[in-house]
């Protein structure tokens, strides 16, 4: 049975209140993930479609029971579905990209908790619906007096037909949101009238909430050997200093404001959670989710003070505290700043729609099986009803009033600007990534000849490992004849693994990126390589070599330092190998049982994670970074002092000191023996016991990635996607346009009640904010359900009456599971009622 990996990035914009509507959006992408794992539980193909292979609603940690949301009814369904498909293809869902901004961020936050430790959201929902209201978001010392700004009261009426001319207010207000207008209105000016604490505490309690009973075993609804990454946007007002080098001025300063907060879980192959979303570290989630939230001039800023204030009141420790400040402002220190000063502001100024911030962690994440990757934004101004009534009633093509005019500039228009420029990149990146596949297709013919020529056609049967590496080692000489390419390429490799030093030293240094003095470090490192034969204008390789110490001295340079290409490679051999189970088990190509290519993967994988340790520098040695730091610190020049000469004398001077400790951190970092770890595990037995046809290709891919790397790398560099795997990213959307199912039933109107009063809409009433989260859980089943279908080619074999009955199934868990909690909207009920039972 062919297995697969449906990858999903979920993007969560900014929206105010429209954090409802994304809530149930969440709940059913949590669902999705649950009945994965469910179904998953089970390794045998044969037990996973077992007629006594179904959901099962368990307990979880507070003891609640199947009458509980503890695992809702819809994901029964999803569960189901992904049975029904597994008659084709084994697919297995997962979420492991998350990016969010403002409102996005809060919710992002939570859904990456509970889907780094397998909680519930019910609490959170809850939350939403009663503590997302306007009166108990003003703060206190705001709120108005019986008498202050009394005049508004008899012009509430007219007050509330003029917002909604102006589009800021569904057609009818009921007598809660009438009342929340003027409290709002009637409330403090000139100053930040909601509650910046209130909304800390409420963000706490409520992550906190998710797990009533810390304890037990560790749970994931990541599998294992996968990560989980989290990007929530912030601006930081005041900025920090970054360093441009250009031609005339040779440097400018300028201020950047945009900033992104990174969290992670890692659930490794041997059970170990590694995770920034436990109990530890919910002040610092709720922190990031307060930042990202606060709302110019309806919130104040974010300061870490009033984090601390209110952990202290309730007497509560922060001990993951200064991990985070050091993992997202420890280059504020570099430049002697305190990330405690901060002023944050919310992240939906500068980078409402955060797609980029997901797709840089997409081109990082590895998947273990043929992978369907697709990136998922969460767009609820994407109603076709949204803003109709003010075309209407103003007239198409009309010129709007001053302060429409003003909050378009200042709000809407920054807010609401479309995507296009990020989901063109995306385009233009899948587009290339299907040419580059096609140009590993096209030359693997001529690539399989070569090595086949420089092995003496010996990898169809037993070879040693001594073999192995010698191939390794000499794979390169049959292009060496094409000077050209051949030289130019070496440089290239060598420059890679001199910018690796450069880089290493700067981080022993402590110098900040892009500084005068990183700058000068890297000039300095490869004039030092440029006197001492690293840097050639003619490279070649012995053809008797069958050790490092054999090679010359450039090419021990990129053995020692050169991981980018280590890591290009071993992705390279991953590539060529997930190839291989399309084939399997009956395909004559390849009659190798799936377990083996299973077993070398994993080796192959612990490999590529051998390799992150060098994504600090924390493996160096004390001494030798007091050394690095003896030389380096006091040559560095001041910001006006980087001119002709200074880099050549320093090497003049210090080049024999500098080439000592070059060597000694090559010692340490023992990046070399990642090559005789590959060697090992391409060498072992299992792989010997692959199919030869499949052996070849797979051992083609590792020795003969240099002529592959000739063509790639250019390709790789231009598209930002350096050592990661080459896959395509599909763009799906989850939206009131996209859901389409159950559009009749609000046609004619506004679906979601949250994009009024400038997306303040859902705090006015309990009914908005009904209305928009039963919303985000129909849309988002909808959407989910196609998404799925939609991995497997023709839908998996569902016609499309079959769809529309697991589409007519969740549905009715919904509504079966929120219609007596949400009380406000019967007449929504009941019309979704009617419209899911005439499917």
């Amino acid at each position: 049975m062919k297995e697969k990996e449906l990858r999903l990035a979920l993007v969560l914009f900014g929206g105010v209140s429209l954090a409802i509507y994304q809530h149930g959006i969440n709940r059913e992408v949590l669902n999705l993930a649950r009945a994965s794992k469910a179904y998953h539980d089970t390794d045998s193909l044969a037990a996973k479609q077992a007629a006594t292979h179904v959901f099962a609603r368990a307990r979880d940690r507070t003891g609640r029971g199947a009458g509980d949301e503890t695992d809702a009814l819809s994901a029964e369904v999803y569960f189901d579905l992904l049975k029904r498909l597994g008659r084709v293809v084994d697919l297995r869902v997962l979420v492991d990209v998350v990016s969010g901004s403002s409102a996005g961020a809060v919710n992002g936050i939570a859904l990456a908790r509970a889907l780094a430790h397998d909680l519930s959201l019910e609490t959170l929902t809850t939350l939403w619906l009663e503590e997302a209201d306007m009166q108990r978001l003003i703060a206190p010392e705001a709120r108005a007096k019986a008498w202050n700004k009394w005049y508004f009261r008899p012009l509430l009426r007219p007050m509330l037909s003029w917002l909604r001319r102006e589009g800021m207010l569904p057609a009818t207000a009921d007598h809660e949101m009438a009342e929340r207008v003027l409290s709002f209105v009637r409330s403090r000016w000139f100053n930040p009238p909601l509650d910046g604490t209130r909304l800390s505490a409420v963000l706490l309690d409520g992550l906190l909430a998710m797990e009533e009973m810390p304890g037990g075993a560790p749970r994931s609804l990541l599998p294992s050997g996968t990560q989980l990454s989290l990007a929530v946007t912030v601006t930081d007002y005041h900025g920090i200093d970054r360093t441009i080098f250009t031609h005339d001025p040779p440097m400018l300063r300028e201020r950047e404001h945009r900033h992104v907060l990174q969290f992670s879980c890692e659930h490794r192959k041997s059970g170990v959670i590694e995770s920034d979303f436990g109990l530890d570290n919910a002040p610092s989630l709720a922190f990031a989710a307060r930042a990202s939230a606060s709302y110019p001039g309806a919130f104040p800023p974010a300061r870490m003070a009033e984090m601390d204030a209110l952990l202290a009141a309730r007497g509560m420790a922060w001990p993951t505290r200064e991990r985070f400040l050091e993992r997202n402002f420890g280059h504020y220190r570099e430049q002697g700043m305190n990330p405690e000063e901060l002023v944050l502001l919310d992240g939906s100024v500068l980078d409402n729609k955060p797609i980029m911030a997901a797709a840089r962690h997409i081109r990082l994440h590895r998947a273990f099986r043929e992978v369907d990757r697709r990136l998922i934004f969460i767009d609820p101004h994407a109603d076709p009803q949204y803003g109709r009534e003010t075309e209407r009633e103003a007239g198409a093509g009309a010129v709007p009033g001053w302060f429409e005019t003003l909050r378009g500039a200042l709000s809407d228009l920054p807010r609401q600007q479309p995507v296009h420029s990020e989901l063109a990149e995306i385009s233009r990146y899948n587009r290339q990534i299907r040419r580059l596949k096609a140009t590993i297709a096209e030359t693997r013919p001529q690539v399989e000849a070569l090595v086949e020529q420089a092995t003496a056609g010996a990898l169809g049967g037993h070879y040693t490992l001594d073999e192995l590496r010698h191939w390794r080692l000499t794979s390169t000489n049959l292009l060496a004849t094409s000077t050209l390419v051949y030289n130019a390429w070496w440089r290239a490799l060598v420059l890679e693994a001199l910018d690796f030093v450069a880089g290493l030293l700067r981080k022993l240094c402590g110098y900040s990126q892009e500084s005068p003095a990183a700058r000068w470090l890297q000039l300095v490192v490869e004039e030092w390589a440029a006197c001492n034969g690293v840097l050639c204008t003619e490279y070649r390789i012995p053809d008797e070599v069958y050790g490092n110490a054999d090679m010359p001295r450039f090419a021990r340079m990129v053995i020692r330092f050169g991981i980018e290409y280590k890591r290009r490679r071993i992705n390279f051999v991953l590539h060529e190998l997930n190839a291989l189970y399309q084939y399997l088990p009956l395909d004559t190509f390849c009659a190798t049982d799936p377990g083996t290519l299973d077993e070398v993967k994993a080796e192959i994988h612990e490999c590529l994670d051998g390799l992150a340790i060098y994504d600090g520098s924390d493996f160096i040695d004390e001494v030798t970074a007091t050394a690095a730091r003896a030389l380096l610190h006091p040559g560095a020049p001041d910001a006006g002092e980087l001119v002709d000469g200074v880099v050549q004398d320093f090497v003049l001077q210090h080049g024999q000191t500098l080439g000592a400790l070059i060597e000694r951190l090559g010692d340490e970092c023992g990046i070399a023996e990642s090559n005789a770890n590959m060697d090992a595990a391409l060498a072992s037995p299992r792989v010997q016991r692959i199919d030869a046809s499949c052996r070849r290709r797979l051992l083609t891919a590792y020795l003969g990635y240099f002529y592959w790397d000739v063509i790639l790398r250019p390709a790789l560099g231009a598209l930002a996607l350096g050592t990661g795997p080459l896959e395509e990213v599909l763009i799906d959307r989850i939206s009131p346009e996209d859901a389409t199912t159950l559009a009749a039933v609000g046609r004619g109107q506004a679906v979601l009640f949250g994009t009024s009063f400038g997306n303040f809409g859902g705090f006015l009433s309990r009914k908005a904010r009904e209305n928009d989260y039963l919303w985000g859980r129909l849309h988002a089943a909808d959407r989910l359900i196609d998404i799925v279908a939609g991995a497997l080619p023709g839908n998996g074999g569902l016609g499309e009456g079959e769809l529309r009955a697991f589409k007519k199934r969740a549905f009715e868990a919904i509504l079966a599971e929120e219609t007596l909690r949400l009380q406000g909207v019967p007449e929504l009920i009941a019309r979704v009622t009617a419209a899911v039972a005439a499917l």
